[in-house]
C-alpha cells in the first residue's frame, strides 16, 4: 500500500540509508498526497532536533528497542521481529547491512518500529476487521490555500487541481466509491482524468458539476455573488442544488456558466453590498462565450494558473476582491462610483502598489496604506 511504503522511506529517510531514488520516491508519494507533508517536517525537524546527553549505554538502547517490538507483539501476534528491519535493510548490501554499528542500525529500526506503530493505530493488521480500511477511503482529505498562496496538487485518480489564494478543497479517501467526489470553497482550476465508470463531481454552495473527464475552471468562493464554471475543453454538466428537478445545463468548450446567488435566493453566505443589481425576473443561470482565438494563459477565468491577474471589463469593486486575495490585504473604496468603474487589463509580477499606480491611469482616485489595509478615494 502506498501509505505504507510512505512510511518506510520516511523511515529510511531519518535514518541516513535513503538512497537517492528513494528520496525522489518519498517526495512524489508527498506531492499526491499533500496532507503528509505537515507529516513528515514533524518528525523530521523531532528527529534533527539536539539529543539530550545521557549515560545509555548499547544493552539499555537494545532494551528500548526490545519494549518497541514487544508492543507490537501485544498489538498484532503474527507480527515478526525481523519485519521492520527487513523493509528498511533490503536495498543494503549484505556486507555494508553487517558493516553498521549497533547504535546506527538501532536509530534504523527503531524509527521503523515506531512508524509501524504508527501504522498498527491507523490501520491494523487484522483481516477480520475492514473497519479501520473503510474509515481511511472515508476520511476526509483537506487542501486550504492561504491569501497570497496559489498551489497545484494531484488527487487520488491522478487529477491535477490548481488551488487558488484563499480557497479550500476537500475530497473523499481514495476515490474508491462509485463517484470522484471533491468539495470546493473558493476557485480551483480542474484537469480531470477520464473514467466514465466513476464520474467527477464538484460540489459547491450553489451549482454540482459533473463530469467525465476535461479540464474547467470553478470560482465559488462563499463571499462573491455568482459561481462561475468555465470549460476550457471537453464537457460539463452542471445542477442547480436549489432546483434539482430543473433541466441539467450541458456546457460547450469556451462558455462560462455563471451562477447568480441572489437570483437564486441563496444570499446567506454573501454581504448585501455584494449582490449583483439585475432585473427580478431574470434566470439566475447565464451562459457567456469566451474566446477562442486566445491561449488559456490570456483567457481572464484561467490565467491565474499561469500566475496571471487578468481582468477583461471587470467592474472596479469585483478586481479589488480579487486582488485581496492575491496580495493578501485589505482594500477598501470609499466611494460608490468608483466601484463601478468597468476596466481591463493584467498583472504578472507587479508589487501591490506598481499595480495600485497603473490603475489610477485607468480609475480616477488616489490611495494611503496603512500596515497591511488600502484606503482607495476618488481624486
Amino acid at each position: 500500500m502506498k501509505e505504507e511504503k510512505y512510511w518506510v522511506l520516511l523511515s529510511k529517510k531519518l535514518a541516513g540509508e535513503a538512497t537517492p531514488a528513494e528520496l525522489e520516491e518519498l517526495q512524489y508519494l508527498v506531492s499526491i498526497n499533500p496532507e503528509w507533508k505537515a507529516n513528515m517536517e514533524t518528525l523530521t525537524e523531532l528527529w534533527t532536533s539536539e539529543p539530550v546527553k545521557t549515560t545509555t549505554t548499547s544493552q539499555k538502547a537494545e532494551d528500548a528497542y526490545l519494549a518497541h517490538i514487544n508492543r507490537l507483539k501485544g498489538s498484532n501476534p503474527d507480527f515478526e521481529e525481523n519485519e521492520a528491519a527487513a523493509e528498511v535493510n533490503a536495498d543494503l548490501p549484505a556486507t555494508e547491512q553487517e558493516a553498521q554499528p549497533f547504535y546506527k542500525r538501532w536509530y534504523m529500526y527503531a524509527a521503523a518500529a515506531a512508524v509501524i506503530i504508527a501504522l498498527v493505530i491507523m490501520n491494523p493488521f487484522s483481516s477480520s476487521d475492514n473497519k479501520g480500511a473503510q474509515e481511511k477511503e472515508n476520511q476526509l482529505n483537506e487542501i486550504s490555500i492561504r491569501p497570497g498562496s496559489r498551489t497545484k496538487i494531484q488527487l487520488p485518480d491522478g487529477s491535477q487541481v490548481w488551488v487558488n489564494s484563499g480557497s479550500k478543497l476537500t475530497y473523499e479517501g481514495t476515490f474508491s466509491g462509485t463517484n470522484r467526489e471533491v468539495y470546493l470553497n473558493g476557485e480551483a482550476y480542474f484537469d480531470v482524468v477520464k473514467d466514465a465508470a466513476h464520474p467527477f463531481i464538484v460540489h459547491t454552495s450553489g451549482i454540482d458539476i459533473k463530469v467525465l473527464g476535461t479540464a474547467f475552471n470553478v470560482k465559488a468562493y462563499k463571499a462573491d455573488p455568482t459561481i462561475e464554471a468555465t470549460l476550457i475543453h471537453g464537457s460539463i454538466e452542471v445542477i442547480n442544488k436549489n432546483q434539482p428537478d430543473a433541466p441539467r445545463i450541458m456546457l460547450k468548450p469556451h462558455e462560462k456558466l455563471v451562477y447568480n446567488k441572489s437570483l437564486a435566493g441563496d444570499t446567506k453566505e454573501i454581504p448585501a453590498a455584494a449582490t449583483i443589481r439585475q432585473e427580478p425576473d431574470a434566470s439566475p443561470i447565464t451562459i457567456k462565450p469566451l474566446a477562442k482565438n486566445i491561449a488559456d494563459t490570456t483567457i481572464a477565468e484561467t490565467a491565474w494558473v499561469y500566475n496571471k491577474l487578468v481582468f477583461e471589463d471587470e467592474r472596479f469593486e469585483e478586481l479589488v476582491l480579487r486582488m485581496e486575495r492575491w496580495y493578501d490585504l485589505k482594500i477598501n473604496i470609499d466611494n460608490d462610483k468608483l466601484k463601478n468603474f468597468r476596466i481591463s487589463g493584467s498583472f504578472v509580477n507587479e508589487t501591490v502598489e506598481e499595480a495600485l499606480k497603473e490603475l489610477k491611469l485607468l480609475v480616477p482616485f488616489n490611495y494611503s496604506i496603512s500596515k497591511n489595509e488600502i484606503k482607495i478615494m476618488r481624486k
